[in-house]
């Protein structure tokens, strides 16, 4: 009785032997060579990019700036998987495209920031909850660039204020029908969708980290089945074989962005212009300009401020067109952390070394960057001067009632700062 269980496992086993053999390949070394080249097409593509960045440098022979290259260039890799593998205007998800981590083209920091691939022709309803963030925007796009990581910026269609629309005053939820035409019978909130529209870009803007509360926002496709398909080998492909595209020229726009200012001469100067044309918010001035100090340096950076302004700001970038440490260091100030001098002016001190003033602009110690600065909806667009001081004469450029700013009390508010940007709804 053993011998014929033995002799029944012994051929049930062989059975199993066989048909793993015919699923089996039958050379196992033929599908490692396939997957190999598979993968060296899209990994090879990367390895000469960081050479090619590193010469769009300021100074290439700096260290310290070549670290920072292959660190953006991680970065843009890390967010062409974003745009290129999760994102879909069949079935959209919003991702978080700007941040702290996805530090590109001088996101604004008092900004949260999402996008979505759209198709021109789709059907999308976008639906949520207000929150209380002082203006939440969805701009509508086109071009490549955001969505594929090809060609350059392009033109803003639509921007659309979410408070323009009915929004229901218990809890701060609303629904908008997006499309080219107006469903037939729809009474509803309905936003025109540009017939070349690629993407969506969303804006929540705060002025206060701590208090002000972000929304909260979901997307569909209301023209396809809400089921999603598994997407094909040939798709997966085809984005994957784009990523190092995206990684090169997402950093490439951002390394010459701010070159092209010095090409201008706006060193330690700044110009206000409107960006519309190339993504930029269209109820908005943009002040650009690159600072340039020495360690015992400081930049006095003076304006007058429109009567009337729904939002204004200025930060600092690196070189990099990212924004300075936004969580950790004051390297912005809006229209309510701002302290204004009794003239009505704003003046700000942009330094390495804490001076010891309210309106302090931290460089982090970079001897070169970008001022970046917005005028949203405001009744003037001033342009603001820029004088270079030294570090020790500072307040012989400051009203004499500037107050004096302790070691102690720049801490606690540099935690605060923290604090309120991990609040944020980033992603």
């Amino acid at each position: 009785m053993k011998f014929q269980v033995a002799q029944g496992l012994l051929a049930f086993w062989l059975m199993l032997s066989c048909a793993f053999a015919q699923d089996s390949p039958s050379d196992p070394s033929a599908i490692t060579s396939v997957a190999a080249q598979e993968w060296r097409a899209y990994v090879d593509p990367l390895a000469p990019i960081g050479e090619r960045t590193v010469a769009l440098m300021s100074n290439p022979e700096d260290p310290q700036l070549r670290q920072e290259a292959y660190s953006l260039l991680f970065m843009s890799l890390s967010a062409a998987y974003m745009g290129l593998l999760h994102a879909d205007a069949e079935h959209p998800d919003f991702w978080p495209i700007f941040n702290q981590a996805y530090n590109f083209w001088t996101p604004n920091p008092d900004d949260v920031y999402y996008s979505t691939p759209v198709d021109g022709n789709g059907i999308y309803k976008i639906s949520g909850y207000r929150g209380t963030v002082r203006i939440v925007d969805f701009g509508i796009s086109g071009g490549t660039l955001v969505t594929r990581g090809s060609g350059g910026f392009d033109a803003v269609y639509a921007n659309y204020d979410l408070d323009k629309l009915h929004i229901n005053k218990k809890d701060g939820s609303f629904e908008v029908i997006l499309s080219a035409e107006r469903p037939e019978g729809y009474k509803g909130n309905w936003w025109k969708l540009d017939h070349k529209s690629t993407y969506l870009l969303v804006r929540q803007i705060a002025y206060d980290w701590l208090h002000e509360v972000d929304g909260r926002f979901a997307i569909e496709r209301l023209d396809r089945p809400a089921i999603k398909p598994r997407p094909s080998a040939e798709k997966i492909a085809a984005d994957l074989r784009q990523v190092a595209a995206w990684t090169e020229n997402w950093t490439r726009m951002a390394l010459q962005w701010p070159q092209n200012y010095r090409a201008k001469g706006l060193v330690n100067k700044v110009v206000v212009r409107d960006l519309n044309s190339i993504g930029g918010l269209s109820t908005q001035k943009y002040i650009e300009g690159l600072f340039e100090i020495g360690v015992d340096e400081a930049l006095i950076y003076e304006t007058e401020v429109p009567t009337q302004c729904r939002y204004w700001g200025i930060e600092l970038n690196d070189m990099r067109w990212s924004a300075i440490d936004i969580t950790n260091r004051q390297s912005n100030l809006n229209g309510y952390t701002a302290r204004l001098d009794k003239d009505g002016k704003f003046r700000a001190v942009i330094a390495a070394t804490d001076p010891g003033v309210p309106n302090w602009l931290d460089s982090a110690g970079y001897a070169s960057g970008v001022m970046f600065g917005r005028w949203t909806e405001c009744s003037s667009s001033p342009t603001p001067t820029v004088t270079k001081v030294k570090l020790a004469d500072v307040r012989h450029y400051l009203p004499a009632d500037t107050p004096m700013v302790t070691a102690e009390a720049r801490d606690a508010a540099i935690r605060l700062r923290r604090k309120g940007a991990q609040l944020r709804r980033r992603w």
